[in-house]
């Protein structure tokens, strides 16, 4: 079957056979660097990067930039949080993804003590079968003992080698203590998995203050980073610290990587582009996450380690909600469910905020978005890279172009964005996930129940 597609004020013209596609002309950006090639698309993988002679239908994308679809490993789905659930489901959730170029998104299991962790995951992936886009999964540890360490194979067995912790959240009963923390991470060291821990001393908590920085001041990440790194490089497990906020976070994580503990980093693009000056608005409480946001000095911390590459990816931790939703915390912020909307501006904003203002390179923006996340997480090589062989997951950006924020124009579930009214440069123009069209011409086209499962492949890192 061929189609005729002629987007209406462009010149963008595709003439598409459903078994082969050649995107002709675009600038072609990988980690290693940027170079005008033809992405020759095969059975839903990429066939060539170069020039592709053969008499192939063809999109023709002069003037676009060509990078792999991003990968976003951090999301919370239909999360329990604070009496109330996270707004997206595996079904909104994708749909929001595919229409901002993430064709993958890794979520996490619904951890409790009483849940073996191949149940939890079983769970999750049925939970999941109505994604849009790719998936993978962490395997949350609640309740984790080390008398239940064959779990880790079952799960290594079910494809996930990623184990997530939490140093906080003793109140709720997810906070796992450091004795456990290392027997786990031995044991993880062993199996070549991940562990990925939100990390922030419990005792520099005070929840009576909510998601706020008062109640989650920075010295909370900074110590837990500090005991983080010192059970990594003891135990050798390859850790993965999610939501890096502070200056004093990622000095120690930087110190921690530099005394050869085996860490990697994640940084968030609310971490990026806002700071804690919000919360002096009328509606301040509508953007409580965790940890809260910082100060301008903290942001320019965290672009100067993106500009040399210091970490591994920026993530969402998408977790939106409604301003119904949060309202009950307005005046009491025990109440607020902590999370934000992102899946969905996560690569215009870190072209717009980062490449197009000079922060960051372009090759530096497919790093955080896609090798370097596919490499963390054991997607990589299926995942992550515009190279032969790899699935063809692929986003078509227009660097010129520039539009408006506005919660309503977006296709999360959720009545609020943090962004709203920004003005962002870069648009996306197409998307595809194994050669299929997600997106074409600004049209969202994705499908509930396209999304696979994709199993850990290899090691970490």
């Amino acid at each position: 079957m061929v189609t005729d597609w002629t987007g209406r004020g462009n010149s963008y013209i595709l003439l598409w056979e459903m078994s082969e596609l050649v995107i002709r002309g675009a600038r072609v950006v990988t980690p290693q660097g940027v170079r005008e090639a033809d992405v020759l698309i095969r059975d839903g993988k990429i066939a060539r990067v170069g020039r592709v002679e053969r008499p192939a239908e063809a999109f023709p994308a002069r003037g676009l930039l060509l990078l792999p679809g991003a990968i976003d490993a951090h999301v919370h789905l239909a999360l329990p949080v604070a009496g109330t659930r996270s707004a997206d489901d595996f079904e909104s959730g994708t749909l929001a993804a595919a229409a901002g170029g993430v064709t993958t998104i890794v979520d996490f299991t619904v951890g409790a003590a009483e849940k073996p962790l191949p149940v939890a995951i079983e769970g999750r992936l049925e939970e999941a079968r109505k994604a849009a886009v790719d998936f993978s999964l962490h395997a949350e540890m609640i309740g984790w003992t080390p008398a239940r360490k064959d779990e880790l194979f079952q799960a290594a067995l079910l494809g996930v080698r990623s184990f997530k912790f939490y140093m906080a959240y003793g109140e709720s009963g997810r906070r796992t203590p450091l004795d456990v923390l290392k027997a786990a991470m031995e044991r993880i060291a062993r199996l070549g998995g991940v562990a990925m821990v939100h990390a922030e001393a419990e005792e520099l908590v005070d929840p009576r203050e909510g998601p706020t920085p008062e109640g989650r001041p920075a010295i909370a990440e900074e110590v837990a980073i500090a005991e983080l790194g010192i059970l990594a490089l003891r135990t050798g497990c390859l850790t993965y610290v999610a939501h890096i906020s502070s200056t004093q976070g990622l000095s120690t994580f930087l110190t921690a990587k530099e005394r050869g503990a085996p860490l990697m980093g994640e940084t968030c693009p609310h971490y990026l582009v806002l700071d804690e000056s919000v919360y002096t608005r009328p509606d301040g409480y509508l953007y409580s996450v965790t940890p809260p946001l910082r100060g301008s000095q903290d942001q320019e911390a965290l672009w100067l380690a993106l500009s040399r590459r210091q970490l591994h990816a920026v993530s969402t931790d998408h977790c939106p909600f409604t301003r119904a939703q949060k309202e009950p915390g307005r005046d009491d912020p025990t109440r607020l469910p902590s999370g934000l909307p992102g899946v969905e501006t996560l690569l215009p904003l870190l072209y717009s905020e980062g490449v197009a203002k000079g922060r960051i390179s372009l090759s530096d923006l497919v790093w955080y978005l896609a090798e370097g996340p596919a490499r963390a997480f054991g997607l990589w090589p299926k995942k992550g890279g515009i190279q032969e062989g790899a699935d063809a997951d692929l986003v078509l950006l227009d660097p010129k172009a520039t539009w408006t924020v506005t919660a309503k124009d977006l296709h999360m579930a959720t009545d609020f964005s943090p962004y709203e009214g920004l003005e962002v440069q870069g648009r996306i123009v197409g998307v595809l996930s194994r050669g299929e069209w997600l997106v074409r011409d600004g049209e969202l086209l994705a499908q509930p129940g396209w999304g696979e499962f994709v199993p850990w492949r290899g090691g970490g890192g």
